[in-house]
């Protein structure tokens, strides 16, 4: 008994130390802050006065010091379980840049986007690009679909091009999201991530319909032009962004950012 007691007493301090990690207490922080931000954000759909809240947590989080992230969470908007639009909200260790919001549209309906003080989001009707695939059966296994869904995505191939300067993204091993939605027909669904390092660029959306098919659905979260092969063939590309347009499937506002709206009020 007494060694037991003289081990705990000889770790106590160390587990002190790591519940104090100033490191961890700034980055618990920091997602505070951004928890804030993105619940600032209320999104409608088709011009309904329903509105809508992210998820209560973030669906992915990373870093990219290359590129002066400091830290940087996705947040999404669903609709009876099905996203509809992701929130890349990031700090920017630039002077005077502080916060950036970037949102893209995973959807074919129009939703707009309030929160702000200073800008709001409302891009319009759009028929998404997907892939439609007959093979393979789907499986009537959870698991055995996240293995189904990970072999389609994994057959492809992402690229980001900063002006000449082409660079090949990583697809990241775990799906950000998964999700099924009856409603409109999704009898299985996952995010996967094409990312810089852990920053992530291009999303792509696979789903198990209930029809027995597989839809595959690309979007951006980069200004560049970005590209999905598939063996040889382009499957999916956007062009390069070089002005901002509030009516586009993806939108950033960055720069400083004032922390002046207020959380709307629940629907």
């Amino acid at each position: 008994m007494w060694r037991a007691l003289l081990l705990i007493i000889v770790c106590w301090p160390h587990y002190a130390v790591l519940a104090d990690d100033p490191a961890d207490a700034a980055r618990q922080e920091r997602l505070t802050a951004m928890r804030r931000r993105a619940e600032t954000l209320h999104l409608g759909v088709n011009g309904k006065a329903d509105k809508l809240r992210v998820h209560a947590e973030p669906i992915f989080r990373y870093n990219d010091p290359a590129r002066t992230t400091t830290d940087g969470t996705l947040w999404l908007w669903c609709k009876e379980e099905r996203p509809l639009a992701v929130l890349c909200l990031f700090m920017d260790d630039r002077e005077d840049f502080a916060w950036n919001y970037e949102l893209v549209s995973l959807t074919n309906e129009s939703v707009r986007v309030d929160g702000r003080p200073d800008w709001h989001w409302q891009p319009q009707e759009a028929v998404r690009p997907e892939i439609k695939l007959t093979q393979p059966k789907i499986s009537s296994s959870s698991n055995a679909r996240l293995g189904q869904m990970k072999a389609i995505v994994s057959a492809l191939r992402a690229e980001e091009d900063l002006d000449g300067n082409v660079i090949q993204l990583r697809l990241l091993a775990r799906p950000a999201h998964r999700y099924r939605s009856e409603k409109q027909g999704v009898e299985d669904g996952a995010i996967f991530l094409f990312a810089y390092g852990t920053n992530p660029e291009v999303v792509a959306q696979v789903e198990a319909r209930t029809d027995g098919s597989w839809r595959v659905y690309f979007a951006r979260l980069t200004a560049a032009e970005a590209r999905v092969f598939r063996d040889d063939d382009k499957v999916w590309s956007a062009a390069r962004v070089r002005v901002w347009d509030r009516q586009h499937e993806y939108f950033s506002h960055y720069g400083p950012d004032r922390d002046g709206a207020t959380r709307p009020s629940q629907p």
